[in-house]
């Protein structure tokens, strides 16, 4: 399955992903700060033989990552840079456009940037609606929202959880990952460098 429909109900507590149009996985991995000696295709069986132990331990940045189509996605296992910095999320934009999505247990985190700058970013852990949002264009995903039930004017998350409505967001700009590429294909993985 692609796009990221699959991901809805999906036993995914903790998600941190980067996608970035128009480059390739190698590329947003430098623009990340990956280690390069740890960049390496990996198979599932080695890449969990290598990373398994830190795979949810904070702050041991193990990173996988891919291409669907145009954009790259980098997949944080265990650490939260884009989130804990949302400059990052404008640097590696620069001369593209960039989409992050988190959540963990409960809230979630929609950001897009397009050449370095922050146009929309929307945050369950800022506000319960669809408030207070950020960026030089906080408006420029109205429509979408509106078409998924969301209200921006009133703050009304509609039928959809944040998580949900974010996925469909992303998947409204193009933004999609394969789910085998996570599960059962080999993939480029490596360590970010501590920040």
């Amino acid at each position: 399955m692609t796009g990221l429909g699959w991901m809805v109900g999906k036993d995914l507590p903790f998600v941190s992903m980067t996608f970035v149009k128009g480059i390739t996985a190698s590329q947003l991995l430098e623009r990340m700060g990956a280690d390069p000696a740890s960049v390496a295709v990996r198979d599932q069986e080695d890449f969990h033989d290598e990373f398994g132990d830190l795979l949810y331990e904070a702050d041991a940045y193990v990173v996988s990552a891919g291409q669907w189509g145009d954009w790259a996605w980098v997949w944080e296992h265990s650490s939260w840079r884009c989130f804990d910095d949302p400059q990052l999320i404008r640097d590696i934009s620069t001369g593209s456009v960039g989409v992050f999505l988190a959540w963990g247990e409960g809230p979630a985190e929609f950001m897009y940037a397009e050449d370095g700058q922050l146009l929309s970013a929307f945050s369950r852990y800022a506000t319960t609606g669809l408030r207070d949002l950020v960026g030089g264009s906080p408006s420029r995903f109205d429509s979408e929202l509106r078409k998924h039930g969301a209200d921006p004017d009133t703050g009304d998350y509609g039928p959809l959880v944040s998580r949900e409505l974010y996925l469909r967001l992303a998947e409204e700009v193009g933004v999609g990952l394969a789910e085998n590429d996570l599960f059962t294909e080999p993939v480029l993985s490596a360590y970010l460098t501590s920040p």
